[in-house]
């Protein structure tokens, strides 16, 4: 009787810490999906696109936290969780390419040789930085906007708690990605193809 208490044990302790896990997922998941409403009423007047992102972001990830927080135990169903990471990761992707490169600049209305004036307001707002080893002319990239980094934080927590509800198979695999995204951003970022 003492081997089957003693075995009981570890499930039953394991029970509150999924449980915490699982509602600090929806909470960081339901933090970045508030976020992106807040940064789709801050783009008002850009794009329509950007806009639209923004919301249908928001309305994605608020779905995600709610099935997360209140869904059965197929919210903890690995495919489930993957496809939020994934998903998780890819915007965050996504700010990084939009925050340092201008590949995204024809989506979101930004044309820096409209005016004059324009580029000069767009240049009070920029600091000059550069690639390091690849010898070539330094780029104008944005500041991150305060939203930006916070929604960032946001979906950076909510890719802890999402990665460590995995079973542990799936949770090396996808830690294994996300380590190698970082480090070849982190490559992009030394060689100044991210700037």
């Amino acid at each position: 009787m003492t081997a089957g208490t003693a075995a009981a044990e570890p499930a039953v302790a394991a029970a509150p810490r999924m449980t915490g896990l699982r509602w600090a997922a929806a909470a960081a998941t339901a933090a970045a999906a508030g976020l992106h409403v807040l940064a789709a009423v801050d783009h008002l007047g850009t794009s329509d696109l950007v806009v639209g992102f923004f919301l249908l972001t928001a309305l994605a990830q608020f779905g995600a936290a709610a099935w997360l927080a209140l869904g059965p135990d197929g919210a903890r169903d690995p495919r489930f969780l993957t496809a939020v990471v994934t998903a998780t990761a890819g915007l965050l992707l996504l700010y990084v390419v939009g925050h340092t490169t201008d590949l995204l600049d024809p989506f979101l209305g930004h044309d820096h040789s409209a005016a004059p004036g324009a580029a000069a307001d767009h240049a009070a707002h920029t600091t000059a930085t550069g690639p390091i080893a690849l010898g070539t002319e330094p780029v104008e990239a944005p500041e991150a906007p305060v939203l930006g980094t916070l929604t960032a934080g946001a979906e950076c927590l909510a890719l802890v708690a999402l990665a460590a509800l995995l079973p542990t198979g799936a949770r090396r695999r996808v830690l294994d990605g996300l380590f190698a995204l970082g480090a070849v951003t982190w490559l992009l970022w030394l060689t100044g193809v991210l700037s």
